[in-house]
């Protein structure tokens, strides 16, 4: 019986994990689309169903708030602004095993109650986590305006 040399093994298995690799970064790269998708469609059921239980959510230097709950009350005291453009721009995707992280920039366009429009841009980073099914939420989301023209998306 003859073996197949380590090294060929070895080519194999890298190979292999290349391939979960990417699949993980693509699967991934759809789960931030699913949840720019909700947030634009303010859909706090679904924005919220990208979320671990205790995941935290936090902009700029504010302290971060933690948990479905908590980021659910956050969330709906916003009620009345209307989202009319989300955009997210992945600069970088890394994965680690069952944590992966991801940083680019954001812009997003709202509408006041009183009809006033804002635009806030800068950068995000979230971290996500491979849960028992395979799937990933986000354990934590952190976004930063930014003024510097240089900067903007």
């Amino acid at each position: 019986m003859k073996r197949a040399p380590l090294s060929a093994v070895f080519v194999i298995w890298l190979g292999c994990h290349a391939a979960w690799a990417q699949s993980a970064g693509e699967q991934i790269i759809a789960a931030l689309e699913r949840y720019r998708v909700a947030v634009l469609e303010l859909d706090i059921d679904r924005e919220m169903a990208n979320f671990t239980e205790d995941a935290q959510l936090s902009q700029g230097s504010e302290t971060a708030v933690q948990g479905r709950t908590t980021i659910r009350a956050l969330l709906q005291s916003q009620a009345g602004f209307k989202v009319v453009g989300y955009e997210l721009r992945t600069t970088a995707t890394r994965v680690q095993g069952p944590i992966a992280i991801q940083n680019g920039f954001y812009g997003q366009r709202t509408i006041s109650p009183q009809h006033e429009s804002k635009v806030v841009q800068g950068v995000f980073e979230v971290e996500w986590s491979r849960q028992a099914d395979g799937t990933w939420l986000i354990s934590r989301l952190h976004t930063d305006p930014v003024e510097d023209e240089a900067r903007r998306p």
